[in-house]
């Protein structure tokens, strides 16, 4: 593949970040509660985009009341990525990787639905090692919508999506590249497997990130 660019998700991608989201989500639906709303309705959504429905839905009976909850939720969910934090690491190679693919010309970026703090903790120089770093706090609807990747293209100054890979450890990464007409590779250290990927429509599926610049450089077999 000729790419202008790589997108990388963060944890299971380029760091092991264990985050209990089982956790995180009875935490946050024992708040709703409190605010007098039904879980149920909301469980088909992600934790994040469950916050800003019942925002939306507190919101328009309270404006104030729908702040206080938005504030209290992702307080939550910024503790539960704070102590993972404490425990992550940059799985082996990763920075060489991102060095490597910077001096072949190709232009990085990493979004994340993580806050900023979180990711720090982890990789406290990952803006040396990137051309576009977008983590959950600096953008208002985060991937899989296509404004994350979107801003990560404007700031890499890329103007054609399809010059551009998308790489995550979810299938959640394979649809946000998708839907912006990118090549997509999932990369099997986060918790889907191979079938997961493929079925999401995932045009590669790698055992590690450290495998992108070989995909890039040496087509490989799917």
């Amino acid at each position: 593949m000729r790419a202008e660019a790589v997108i990388f998700d963060f944890d299971g991608t380029l760091v092991h970040l264990n985050i209990d989201f089982k956790l995180m989500r009875q935490e946050v639906e024992r708040l709703l509660a409190e605010y007098g709303l039904e879980p149920k309705p909301l469980k088909g959504l992600l934790i994040l985009e469950m916050i800003d429905k019942a925002t939306m839905l507190i919101s328009e009976q309270d404006p104030l009341k729908g702040q206080g909850f938005y504030e209290k939720a992702h307080e939550l969910v910024t503790e539960h990525e704070i102590r993972a934090a404490r425990k992550g690491r940059i799985f082996s190679g990763v920075t060489e990787m991102l060095a490597l693919l910077k001096k072949r010309g190709i232009k990085v970026g990493v979004i994340t639905r993580n806050c900023e703090r979180a990711v720090k903790m982890v990789f406290p120089n990952i803006e040396r090692f990137c051309h576009a770093f977008i983590p959950r706090d600096h953008i208002s609807r985060v991937k899989p919508h296509s404004d994350h990747l979107s801003l990560a293209l404007k700031e890499m100054s890329v103007s054609k999506a399809d010059r551009c890979l998308m790489v995550g450890d979810h299938p959640l990464d394979i649809e946000g590249g998708r839907r912006m007409a990118m090549k997509t590779v999932g990369v099997l250290t986060g918790k889907a497997g191979r079938n997961e990927f493929l079925e999401a429509g995932a045009d590669f599926v790698l055992n590690s990130v450290t495998e992108v610049p070989g995909y890039l450089f040496n087509e490989q077999e799917r």
